[in-house]
């Protein structure tokens, strides 16, 4: 014997505003994964693939090219421009296709060695092309070494550093 529920205007209220909660979940949950896996950068916006500025044939043979394991490549602009302390600037930080390491840059001044940007993970086949800075900073160029740890894409294991001296210029 199958039994029915009859649906009055309390019961109907009650299954409507359900269904609103049901759906602001969903939308909610699909909004926080979406930004968790676009932006973990501090700043600029993680995007996947090669870097913009390289021909078919240079793409071509950078998905040839292997890492060793005991190695890890980057790319990095030796000399970004901000328009201001607050803008965007062309960091261009990239972690190739060929890496087998995820990869973490730090940039610190060297007049004081304060921290002025951190990209959080970078995987091998993603890049930053404009980040803004973690500190605002006045018109000049300043010196700086972009600190660049390899981890392990799986386990976290950290793999080893390398640096890269860069000058930031700042317009206004």
């Amino acid at each position: 014997m199958t039994k029915y529920i009859k649906l009055n205007s309390k019961n109907k209220k009650i299954l409507f505003v359900c269904f609103i909660i049901i759906l602001v979940i969903g939308y909610i949950l699909i909004v926080k994964t979406h930004k968790s896996n676009k932006a973990n950068v501090v700043g600029g916006i993680l995007s996947e693939g090669v870097i913009p500025g390289y021909t078919e044939e240079e793409i071509k043979e950078m998905l040839q090219r292997k890492a060793d394991e005991s190695t890890f490549s980057f790319e990095i602009n030796s000399r970004p421009v901000f328009k201001s302390g607050g803008s965007e600037g062309n960091l261009r930080i990239a972690n190739p296709p060929y890496n087998k390491y995820s990869i973490e840059v730090e940039i610190k001044l060297d007049s004081n060695g304060k921290t002025i940007f951190k990209s959080g993970e970078i995987p091998p086949k993603h890049y930053i092309e404009k980040a803004k800075l973690t500190k605002k900073l006045k018109a000049g160029e300043y010196e700086a070494t972009a600190i660049i740890n390899a981890y392990n894409s799986e386990s976290r294991e950290f793999k080893g550093t390398s640096i890269a001296k860069v000058v930031i210029k700042v317009e206004n």
